[in-house]
């Protein structure tokens, strides 16, 4: 184990030419961020988790019934064996497919879209507990992005981004890895309760948001490159507030404040994953790392990792003109469009069953993650 740490922890791959580990130790007057350091990270996610869950049970789930937000009532399909190993195997079936298993089960098409549609919703999380992932989400963002700007409002490298690399390595304040253990606790949390929370339709692109997210908080933590770090956390945590606030609103049937409260996420996630990130952020670790640090191999990658950043930005940004084209055509946000669109209600199935004299109505939920 110790051969393989000491050929992974490369200095002349992770560091600057004539920066060596050994330059983050301790002194009198200063501290240093060390790689062993993450590890504390686990011990922060395991905190958080349990704040969360205190957070929805003392909280959200009050708030929830303050506001009136109530389940949707599902009606459950009758128990069969063979439509239930055929939703296993494939969740999303085609016409044809459909037309197979009502054949195999006996049954008429419609019955097996019926079914399918009520097994599906079965398996649908309901708003209460989207609602409490959205609120404390929206209270760990706001919470961190508070005390992050409480940091950076008085760091020399917030106003200039030369002074992330000027005097490398530089001391490290106590704030900052607080704010580090905080952020990076947080993302591990995420991905320990990404199975058991909502899944939405760019689930495997927030999972490589965060997965890239939490490289990016481990290495430039563990390569002392916290400076920069810190703009990068800044950056993604502001315009997660709105978003999550929004949801919650959205889900309490408010829909003018989900309104508002989209309509400044989307200036304020174009302005900052738009343009300050590439701008300031990135322009930094690309051109004024270069200028003050000669290139070295981990620099490359650091910069690649950005890239894979910017790139799912680019990409939540074509969802977030889609809705707000259609929040403009609607008249308002009527949902997130990451979110599968509501199902049947037990009462409109029941009425759908008597206009259609007995017959099944046909199933037009969107399948989906």
């Amino acid at each position: 184990m110790d051969a393989f740490l000491k050929w992974f922890w490369n200095e002349e791959f992770w560091l600057p030419k004539g920066v060596k580990f050994a330059d983050f130790q301790n002194t009198a007057d200063a501290i240093y961020a060390k790689p062993y350091e993450v590890y504390f990270m686990l011990g922060y996610a395991i905190l958080l988790l349990c704040l969360r869950f205190c957070f929805e049970k003392l909280v959200a789930n009050p708030l929830a019934t303050k506001l009136g937000i109530e389940n949707r009532i599902r009606t459950p399909p009758k128990k069969n064996v063979q439509l239930e190993a055929f939703y296993k195997t494939c969740k999303s079936p085609s016409d044809l497919q459909v037309a197979g298993a009502a054949k195999k089960a006996d049954l008429e098409v419609k019955q097996v879209m019926r079914w399918l549609r009520r097994r599906r919703n079965a398996d649908r999380s309901n708003l209460r507990k989207k609602f409490a992932e959205a609120s404390w989400r929206c209270f760990f963002y706001l919470c961190i992005f508070t005390f992050g700007m409480s940091i950076l409002l008085r760091a020399p490298w917030f106003w200039d981004g030369l002074e992330s690399w000027k005097g490398y390595p530089q001391p490290m304040w106590t704030s900052v890895y607080y704010y580090y253990m905080l952020e990076g606790g947080f993302y591990i949390s995420l991905l320990f309760s990404v199975m058991r929370d909502v899944k939405r339709k760019d689930f495997y692109q927030q999972l490589i948001h965060h997965m890239a997210t939490l490289i990016l908080i481990v290495f430039s933590y563990s390569l002392n490159f916290v400076r920069v770090g810190t703009l990068v956390m800044a950056v993604h945590d502001v315009s997660d507030i709105f978003l999550e606030a929004a949801k919650s609103a959205s889900y309490a049937k408010k829909p003018k404040l989900a309104d508002a409260l989209f309509t400044i996420f989307a200036v304020v996630f174009f302005i900052s994953r738009l343009g300050i990130m590439p701008y300031s952020v990135v322009h930094t670790t690309w051109i004024k790392m270069a200028a003050v640090l000669q290139p070295f191999p981990s620099y490359y990658m650091l910069n690649s990792t950005f890239f894979v950043l910017q790139s799912l930005h680019i990409f939540w940004a074509t969802i977030i003109v889609r809705m707000a084209i259609r929040m403009w055509k609607s008249g308002g946000v009527e949902k997130d469009d990451r979110s599968d669109m509501e199902e049947l209600s037990s009462e409109e199935e029941k009425n759908c069953e008597k206009k259609s004299n007995g017959h099944y109505c046909r199933d037009t939920v969107p399948n989906g993650h």
